[in-house]
């Protein structure tokens, strides 16, 4: 992804998808997301949409190489969750 086309503000994502993405980039499983921030799993792939819309990403791989090339999530936060995920 270009330059251009790189959303440039870091409030591109809300709370809830910034929140949603790194439970999704931590391993975890839509049910898993949804519990730990008591949505419902419908809601969760809901907002792991609109993430992808957000940073214009193919997939959600890519979203979260995204968000992690724009700053919005770092791997600390990734690796930092990773004990409670299994």
């Amino acid at each position: 992804m270009s330059r251009k086309q790189r959303p440039r503000d870091k409030d591109v994502l809300s709370p809830l998808q910034s929140a949603v993405l790194l439970g999704h980039a931590r391993g975890e499983q839509p049910s898993q997301i949804a519990d730990h921030l008591q949505i419902g799993v419908r809601d969760v792939r809901l907002h792991l949409r609109a993430v992808l819309v957000a940073l214009k990403a193919a997939n959600t791989t890519h979203a979260v190489g995204v968000a992690c090339a724009l700053g919005l999530l770092s791997s600390s936060d990734i690796l930092e969750g990773e004990r409670h995920v299994r």
